[in-house]
Parts: structure tokens; sequence; C-alpha cells
């Protein structure tokens, strides 16, 4: 099952917990507000550039994003991507996981330090001042 399947039977089924009745307090039955049940969620942002290519995985093989901050559809899944991350571009093999996330999430954009360059920097004495 998809993770976009799955949250969608589980909002389902929190729906399904809360009836009309138990979301009014009894401080406000003589008003008989109904509560909404569930909050509007603003849409996924997604480029006009991936819209075009959501029905045709072909198009989006190998193809660069810029758009670091569009979301990952369900349609997007099991192709291979580039991501730019600034500097350069970034291969990227989009599995159900990453449905959801953001594609910049998956190119990082400064580089990670190693253990040696860690050390390195502790063992740097200060010069003293004359």
């Amino acid at each position: 099952m998809r993770p976009t399947m799955m949250l969608r039977a589980l909002n389902k089924q929190f729906i399904g917990l809360f009836s009309d009745k138990s979301l009014t307090s009894a401080s406000n039955a003589a008003v008989k507000k109904p509560l909404p049940l569930v909050a509007s969620r603003k849409p996924a942002f997604i480029d006009a550039f991936l819209h075009k290519m959501k029905n045709n995985k072909t198009l989006l093989m190998n193809k660069t994003i810029w758009s670091r901050r569009s979301t990952i559809l369900p349609e997007f899944v099991d192709t291979t991507v580039r991501i730019y991350n600034g500097k350069t571009t970034v291969r990227c093999k989009i599995n159900e996981g990453k449905v959801g996330h953001k594609f910049g999430e998956f190119a990082l954009t400064r580089k990670r330090k190693t253990r040696e360059q860690q050390s390195n920097a502790k063992n740097v004495k200060p010069k003293k001042k004359k």
C-alpha cells in the first residue's frame, strides 16, 4: 500500500472516531454550533515544469530539477532525477518512502566534515599574543 493511500485510510478512521456529538462541549450545548471535522490543508506545491511531466515518467528520467521546494508526488516513484543543490546536481532515485517530502531534502547543500578534519580543527593551538 502506498503511503498516500495509507494516510487517506487513517484520516477516514480518525473522522469516524469523532462524531458531531462528541465534538460539541456541554457549555456549547445551547448554541449547537457544529465544529469542523477536518482542518483544511494547503495543497502540495509542485512546479509547473514537473506538473506537465507528472503523467509521463519517461520525460522525467534523468532531468535536472531546479525547484527544490516542489513536493515529490506518487507519480514520480521509480524514477531517477538530478536535483540542483546550488553548485552541482545530485542524482536521486525516488522511491515510495520519499513521497510527500520536498526534492531539496535529498540534495544536501553543505559538505560534511570527515573525522580527520574534525580532529585537526580540535588539535590546532591558538597563537599567543605578544
